[in-house]
């Protein structure tokens, strides 16, 4: 009879891990289908500023192959990816924060492309 409890109590317990377990992987399910539908949006407008800036200007294809292999070498690595670098405060040269509009050690307010280049912490 104890041994029956025992189970019986190790069977709710893994029955209400698996249901959270099943809720957390919805929750990702849901993020993984927004990140989605964001980067297909995405591809949308860089296809159309693309091909816009093609008719309007006349720039190759092959000319904007070499600028992305450019921009993709500047930070020293051709992988695909664009890594910006931690700069340094302006004020102090402490590294700022990629996440934050001021410097965390003395409060220095970064104007719009200060500290973390053009695209600012979008990167």
């Amino acid at each position: 009879m104890l041994w029956d409890l025992m189970q019986q109590a190790q069977i709710s317990q893994m029955s209400g891990e698996a249901a959270r377990a099943g809720a957390r992987a919805d929750n990702v399910e849901m993020k993984l289908q927004r990140a989605e539908q964001r980067v297909d949006r995405l591809a949308l407008l860089c296809m159309a500023m693309w091909t816009l800036l093609s008719e309007k200007t006349g720039i190759t294809e092959e000319e904007l192959h070499n600028r992305v292999r450019e921009i993709d070498l500047a930070d020293g690595s051709l992988d695909g990816k664009v890594r910006v670098q931690p700069q340094a405060c302006p004020k102090c040269n402490r590294t700022l924060s990629k996440k934050h509009q001021r410097c965390l050690y003395c409060g220095h307010e970064l104007k719009p492309g200060e500290g973390m280049g053009v695209f600012g912490p979008v990167l």
